[in-house]
Formats: structure tokens, C-alpha cells, sequence
């Protein structure tokens, strides 16, 4: 196991410095937050269609077939289960707060936090079913995370929801995955490079944040910290807790890989959309901003435990290397 956090936490580590040069560039004036907004737009609408077109270029086999079924109940039950240890324990008198706070436990940093670290921990692999977490993360955050910020009665618009950078790419790569075709070399080459953009610009864009938060006004809420004891540990926890004694036990296409990418999104940190959502719907966006930064900072101890417990686990059933 320690060996396992270990490896997590460097691995982490090095994303959080590369969130040095975010902090960085906002002090040296090199950035406002006008053109962060736009490399975010650009990761978000450009580089993450990339990196999984890139993922899924692979030749077909039913077992990774198989493994996206997996992967995708995972994530369902993943935003289902924050969904009602929030409704069961989050309880803060003020409505704006408390549906930021919900919001927060059910939705992680599925994209700038976990593709870095599936890319990093399990290869290709990892970002292949990483990607249908973020498809579900996507769709479930413009309908049940717009009712959520916006109130009862209100929700995101379905049809709209299943267009998003997730679903785009998965579109561009099943073709690729599923038929015996290619890009051409220069073009997948392109493509790969654009992909690879990922992880630093994520990490620029947090960072920049990072350094410009009030962490003072999520640290002091009471509330904030049973928002960090079930995004962090409790739905982390529920989720390994399903998926790796079914890896354990070999279920056809359930492989380690697939465990542990659905490990690594619910173990990430509050989701940045919370601050977005909540300036877009009418929202004081203080607390939500503060609730990510400081989430985010903690989850450079907590994510290594909750990963590396996991693959402590697969390894002593002799299920990873």
C-alpha cells in the first residue's frame, strides 16, 4: 500500500507544481483571468476531445468493450451515491450555500484532475474508460447540477447535456476503436500532440486560480468540512468499496484498469464547474471559489491514500504488477 501512495502521491505532486506555474503567471501578470477563461475553454473544447480520440485508437477487443459497460455503471453510481450521502448530511441553513455544497460532493474534477493522473498512473488505458466517466459526469451536471444550483423546477436542457466535450469524443474514437481504420500519420500525430496539451494547461488554469482564492471563506463554514469528508473520503470509499471486489473476483471485463479508473475521478477534488454554475445562475460565486481552492489543496494528501489504498488492494490479489 505504501508503495502504492507512493506512487499516487508523486504523481500528484507533480501536478501540483505544474499548478506553480499557474500561481506564477498570476502574480507576474503574464495571465488575466479573461485569457485563463479561454485556455480553459480551449482544454475543455479542444484538447480533451484530442486526448480521448488519442485513447481510443486502439485495436477493437470485446473485453475493452466490456470494460466501458463497467465504466460507465461506475460513474452512474458514482454521481448517485454523492447525490444521496449529500442530501443525507449536508444540512446548511443558508439555500445558496448548501446547494453549492451538494453540488460539490456529487460532482469531482473528473477532467483537469482525473485525466492527468488516469494518463499518468494507467497509460491510454486510463483515459479510454476515464472518458465515459466524464461523459456521465457531463450529462448528469446539466441536468441534476443545474436543478441543483438553480433550484426546484429548474434543470438543464437533456438533449443539450449529451452534446459535450465527453460524448464528442468518444463519438470522434469509437470509430477507430471499433473498425479496422486509422487517422493518417501526420494528422494522428496532430492529434496526439494536441492531446498531450491536457495536463499542463489544466494545471495552469487551476493554479492561477489556486493563487487568487479566499480559502478563509470555505475554511471557516463548518459545513465545508463534511463537504470534504464525503467528496474526499466517503464516495472514494463507496466506490472502491464496489468496483475492486469485483475486479478481485475477475468479472469479464471488469480488469484492474477499469477499477482504478473509476477510482481515480471520485477521488478527485470539488468540481470547478460549482464556481461557473453558480456565477452563470444568478449565484454568489465567493464560496463556491473558495470550497474548490481549499478542496483542491487537500486533495494532494487525500487522493494518494484513496488510490493507492486501491491499488494496494488489486496487488495483494495479485491482480496488478
Amino acid at each position: 500500500m505504501l508503495e502504492g501512495m507512493s506512487i499516487t502521491a508523486g504523481q500528484t505532486l507533480g501536478l501540483f507544481l505544474l499548478m506553480a506555474f499557474g500561481a506564477v503567471a498570476r502574480y507576474a501578470k503574464l495571465f488575466d483571468a479573461d485569457s485563463v477563461r479561454r485556455i480553459a475553454d480551449f482544454v475543455l473544447l479542444i484538447v480533451t476531445p484530442c486526448l480521448i480520440l488519442t485513447s481510443f485508437r486502439k485495436p477493437f477487443e470485446p473485453e475493452l468493450l466490456a470494460g466501458m459497460g463497467w465504466a460507465f455503471l461506475a460513474a452512474v453510481f458514482s454521481h448517485a451515491a454523492g447525490a444521496a450521502l449529500a442530501r443525507i448530511f449536508v444540512r446548511d441553513p443558508d439555500e445558496a450555500r448548501r446547494r453549492a455544497m451538494r453540488f460539490s460532493v456529487v460532482f469531482s474534477n473528473a477532467g483537469f484532475m482525473g485525466f492527468p493522473l488516469e494518463y499518468a498512473l494507467l497509460g491510454p488505458d486510463g483515459v479510454f474508460f476515464g472518458s465515459v466517466y466524464v461523459t456521465v459526469f457531463n450529462v448528469c451536471i446539466w441536468t441534476y447540477g443545474v436543478r441543483e444550483i438553480r433550484g426546484a423546477g429548474e434543470s438543464g436542457k437533456f438533449l443539450k447535456s449529451l452534446v459535450n466535450p465527453g460524448t464528442v469524443g468518444i463519438a470522434l474514437g469509437l470509430p477507430f476503436f471499433l473498425l479496422p481504420v486509422d487517422l493518417p500519420g501526420p494528422v494522428a500525430s496532430a492529434v496526439e500532440g494536441i492531446g498531450g496539451l491536457n495536463t499542463p494547461l489544466s494545471m495552469l488554469v487551476i493554479g492561477f486560480h489556486l493563487a487568487g482564492a479566499n480559502f478563509g471563506a470555505a475554511l471557516r463554514r463548518p459545513g465545508t468540512y463534511t463537504v470534504f469528508a464525503l467528496r474526499h473520503a466517503a464516495v472514494p470509499a463507496i466506490i472502491a468499496a464496489a468496483v475492486i471486489p469485483l475486479a478481485i473476483a475477475g468479472l469479464p471485463g471488469l480488469s484492474p484498469v477499469v477499477a482504478l479508473a473509476a477510482v481515480i475521478p471520485a477521488a478527485a477534488p470539488v468540481a470547478a464547474s460549482v464556481a461557473m454554475f453558480s456565477v452563470r445562475y444568478g449565484r454568489d460565486p465567493e464560496y463556491p471559489v473558495a470550497l474548490v481552492a481549499a478542496s483542491t489543496v487537500l486533495s494532494i494528501a487525500t487522493m494518494p491514500v484513496a488510490i493507492g489504498a486501491a491499488k494496494a488492494l488489486l496487488e495483494s490479489a495479485g491482480k496488478l504488477d
